[in-house]
């Protein structure tokens, strides 16, 4: 009789355990399914959109050279950041160098700063270097921020974006990047003339598309200067990918742009500039 008393007794105390531990599995649970409903709320409205490295932004609207401005393309130089989460976490992609795609993983867990989520870029050249995703509000503006920390929670260095557009075709990133040097550079109204004098009004647009420029469509500038020759010189390509596709070097001087013809010097691996092809005019 005592052993079954016994029994009836541990028997209870393991009901009530494990009726304490599902009740507070589930309470820990809901504490953490509304933390991370209040972080998207907070956050997604605040980071979601397409983001260009500032400090890129504002050397190429200072020099108007993607050439000059190449050497701020380091890492991490564009985002997009989508709009709809999945769990608990959010894929961006991203540009890197300018050269590659690739994405990283937010996590909507909070950071060490006011406004940032942890996320899992790595340090390539520390790996106890961690990454954290922010936002911060400059002058009633908000710009995306990557906060880089050491393993003592110390803050590195953190890198400032400026968002470009709301969303971006085909979650393209390059695509940001380059609507940004298109509208900073090319972007308007010109009176165009050509070798023989033979004159136009064309107009340049911010998506790359061209009005009235005889025999182009589209013009792409050239911001990747990693690979190979014939690199050296600031270039726009009118109807890129297209059978009848032409480069050009370009320079601007005051309210003109002139786009030359060039040859290559094979044995340096260079351009040299040529006659001008074109004159630009802005209106």
């Amino acid at each position: 009789m005592q052993e079954s008393h016994i029994m009836r007794q541990l028997t209870l105390l393991f009901l009530i355990i494990f009726t304490l531990t599902s009740c507070t599995n589930k309470a820990t649970s809901k504490i953490v399914t509304t933390q991370v409903e209040t972080l998207k709320q907070n956050f997604i409205p605040n980071i979601k959109g397409t983001w260009v490295l500032t400090e890129y932004i504002d050397q190429i609207e200072q020099t108007k050279s993607p050439l000059k401005a190449a050497d701020e393309l380091k890492g991490i130089v564009a985002m997009i950041v989508p709009q709809e989460a999945v769990a608990e976490k959010i894929e961006v992609s991203t540009s890197w160098n300018n050269h590659e795609g690739s994405n990283f993983t937010t996590y909507f867990k909070p950071g060490h700063q006011k406004n940032s989520l942890q996320t899992n870029i790595p340090d390539y050249n520390e790996k106890t270097n961690y990454y954290e995703l922010g936002y911060e509000s400059i002058n009633k503006e908000n710009f995306l921020f990557l906060y880089h920390f050491n393993k003592e929670n110390q803050l590195l260095d953190k890198k400032q974006f400026s968002k470009v557009a709301e969303t971006q075709t085909n979650n393209d990133v390059a695509a940001g990047l380059q609507q940004v040097v298109n509208e900073k550079i090319f972007e308007g109204n010109y009176s165009l003339s050509d070798e023989k004098n033979s004159q136009s009004k064309v107009n340049f647009k911010r998506d790359g598309s061209l009005i009235n420029f005889p025999g182009y469509k589209t013009y792409f500038i050239l911001t990747d200067f990693l690979g190979g020759p014939d690199n050296n010189l600031n270039q726009v390509c009118f109807n890129l990918s297209e059978p009848d596709s032409k480069c050009f070097a370009f320079e601007i001087k005051d309210n003109t742009i002139f786009l030359y013809n060039t040859h290559s010097d094979e044995t340096k691996g260079i351009l040299i500039l040529d006659k001008v092809a074109f004159k630009l005019i802005k209106e």
